[in-house]
């Protein structure tokens, strides 16, 4: 990937899905040592299991917005 691809993907919708993205996951990075204090151990693992989804949403996003544009 050159600087020309690189620069034209950190556009609007990148950085929009970037931003909700890692918004999504400090929340929810926030309730799991939550829960963890709490010593919830099924909520720990559920909340794990969100952060896992929106990283793997958020990488397809990348990829979808790298091959289409």
């Amino acid at each position: 990937m050159s600087k020309k691809d690189s620069e034209n993907i950190l556009g609007g919708p990148t950085a929009i899905l970037l931003f909700v993205g890692v918004a999504l996951s400090a929340i929810l990075f926030y309730y799991m040592f939550k829960f963890a204090d709490e010593e919830n151990l099924f909520m720990v693992l559920v909340t794990t299991l969100m952060i896992s989804i929106i990283a793997i949403a958020v990488a397809r996003g990348l990829v979808y917005l790298y091959k289409h544009k």
